[in-house]
């Protein structure tokens, strides 16, 4: 029995070795990837420009992903100092505190841990601007403007499908009991790519509510929810559905 692990295609293998490490066995698939949209990154040092010139008192940043931490930090040194920043989980955290960045980083790692956070709930005439990719958290954008934010969005990278997936090893569906999928984009291009017969009889592993019920749509009924993304949080969850699957299996 083994897991199916999809994920953006350039963090495949580094998973995919954490839970070899933890005794997991797991094929990784990388269906979407992320680009970088250079036109976007372009413009980042004229929107900061803008930032130091704003009356506002201070501005929030919240950073949603690891790659839209790399781009922020490659801009370190252009930020106004008035700036507090926010990070959606650890993974994206550690970029921005290793490159000596303060950073606020929800106990929840998703957009409803955001949201729970004090600082976020008072933000009536608040300027805040959320680093992402194209598409995709619109719940935080939307209560962010509900509270009366000021919220404006610097997308500055693509999710693309991978025309030729690459596992980071040759399996077979009869081999697969559950898969493991870290975003709605991925959970979709699965159902794109893969037999959908067949991904209806797996346990699905996903990240969020919001990710459970895309699953849910497309058809999944046996579904888990893992406390976020990380390599850590993933095996963790994988580990109890696998002792559980075990129990099931000997009575």
């Amino acid at each position: 029995m083994t897991f199916l692990l999809l994920r953006p295609q350039s963090k495949c293998q580094k998973s995919a070795a954490a839970f070899k490490q933890a005794g997991l066995p797991v094929v990784a698939c990388g269906l979407i990837d992320t680009v970088v949209d250079d036109d976007a990154i372009g413009q980042l040092t004229s929107k900061i420009a803008k930032l130091h010139s704003s009356i506002a008192k201070s501005h929030y940043v919240i950073v949603t992903s690891t790659v839209a931490a790399k781009q922020c930090v490659l801009m370190k040194n252009q930020w106004p100092q008035n700036v507090c920043f926010f990070a959606v989980g650890n993974s994206t955290a550690d970029i921005l505190i290793d490159a000596g960045v303060n950073v606020i980083v929800p106990q929840q790692p998703r957009t409803e841990g955001l949201l729970a956070l004090t600082m976020l709930k008072q933000v009536k005439q608040q300027s805040i601007v959320i680093m992402k990719g194209y598409g995709g958290r619109e719940l935080l954008r939307d209560s962010l403007v509900s509270r009366g934010a000021h919220v404006a969005e610097w997308e500055v990278y693509k999710r693309v499908r991978v025309a030729h997936p690459v596992s980071t090893q040759d399996w077979q569906a009869k081999q697969i009991r559950c898969i493991i999928a870290t975003s709605g984009e991925v959970i979709q291009a699965a159902f794109d790519y893969f037999d959908t017969s067949w991904l209806k009889t797996l346990n699905w592993i996903v990240v969020s509510e919001r990710t459970a019920e895309i699953a849910s749509k497309q058809g999944a009924t046996q579904i888990e929810i893992s406390r976020d993304a990380s390599d850590l949080a993933l095996i963790q969850c994988a580990q109890q559905w696998l002792s559980g699957a075990r129990h099931s299996s000997e009575q």
